[in-house]
């Protein structure tokens, strides 16, 4: 299910919910009544809620640099051109943060609904619920192209000589020519295709319906590999020597050793992980429905810690250095629609 699909489901719920008697549903796409641009670390006080897990050990505010709470329904991010992009699911929009001073500084109008965000190219492009992706200008803002997808996005990336895009209806990962815009091939995996990572030699899908990971030659689309992992496998993440997944649907995430595509680990993190990032050693995941972030040490697969969140936990990225949360859907789903903060750690920060 995509962040779209997933969000109008939250707000079917959540109107139910308040037809029987619940809380008051606040409109999704609005920004918060009461948000500064900024803040320090320790600056909001932890939530009563945080998960039991997570209270034993440290929280977003103690390895907080920022906290951005002016971005509606952030859903992605992708680094390049000196800023850092965050795709905006409720302004229909992707943002660049100056990372010197992590504030918005560029605002770009995209297609309705987007979530994955790459750069490259000279360009950012987007993907968004209108079975589009999007170059657009990063400094005019103005659109250079729109290029038709025939099924439901799960998300985007740029490559050293293409730009990729990962068909999950179909099951097709879709290989896009940036010299004309247009789609230059079409690979067939016969299920469904998730949030995928180029590596140096191999392209890595996961699928969520078949619970495996591809292999696929990024020259002729080739799968070179079908491997076993868990229960609806969304994403991936490359590190050092090995390729890890988030199992979404058993609370796991796995190693795969590249040199014989085989499961080498398998590691319990939180409640429904979905994103995932490597990052000096470690590996971060965001567990989306545990409101916390695990750490894993990347050599043993050893739990580092569980960082607990006052917010909901959806996106995760490394860049600058830096560690990047963000809130697509907020606190509570009945309670809150409108999730708006993203969250810039310190990795050094955490202890050894």
């Amino acid at each position: 299910m995509t962040n779209r699909s997933i969000l109008a489901c939250c707000l079917v719920t959540a109107a139910i919910a308040a037809a029987c008697g619940g809380g008051t549903v606040a409109p999704t796409g609005s920004p918060p009544t009461t948000a500064p641009e900024t803040s320090a670390a320790g600056s909001v006080p932890a939530s009563p809620g945080a998960s039991a897990s997570a209270a034993a050990g440290p929280t977003a505010e103690d390895l907080a640099v920022a906290r951005i709470d002016t971005v509606p329904n952030p859903c992605e991010l992708a680094e390049g051109l000196d800023r850092i992009w965050i795709s905006s699911y409720g302004d229909n929009a992707v943002v660049g943060i100056d990372p010197a001073t992590n504030e918005v500084t560029t605002t770009l109008e995209v297609p309705e609904g987007p979530c994955g965000v790459t750069v490259g190219f000279d360009s950012v492009w987007v993907s968004g619920g209108t079975q589009t992706v999007a170059r657009i200008d990063p400094e005019s803002g103005e659109p250079l192209a729109t290029i038709q997808i025939p099924g439901e996005i799960y998300d985007v990336q740029a490559g050293p000589d293409a730009v990729w895009a990962s068909d999950r209806t179909n099951g097709t990962l879709i290989r896009i020519d940036p010299e004309t815009n247009e789609i230059a091939a079409t690979y067939e995996l016969g299920t469904s295709a998730s949030g995928f990572k180029l590596g140096p030699d191999a392209i890595w899908v996961p699928s969520d319906r078949s619970g495996e990971v591809f292999r696929v030659s990024p020259s002729d689309g080739t799968v070179e590999a079908t491997i076993d992992v868990g229960a609806k496998p969304n994403w991936v993440a490359i590190g050092e020597d090995a390729v890890w997944v988030a199992n979404n649907g058993d609370g796991t995430v796995m190693k795969i050793d590249p040199t014989t595509n085989e499961v080498v680990g398998t590691f319990e993190v939180g409640m429904r992980p979905e994103y995932l990032a490597v990052h000096d050693g470690r590996v971060w995941v965001a567990n989306s429905a545990g409101r916390s972030v695990s750490v894993l040490d990347e050599a043993t697969g050893d739990k580092v810690a569980d960082i607990g969140f006052e917010t909901g936990v959806h996106g995760l990225a490394a860049a600058d250095g830096s560690i990047w949360v963000l809130d697509l859907h907020g606190l509570r789903v009945l309670d809150n629609l409108k999730g708006s903060t993203i969250w810039r750690l310190d990795p050094g920060s955490l202890a050894p």
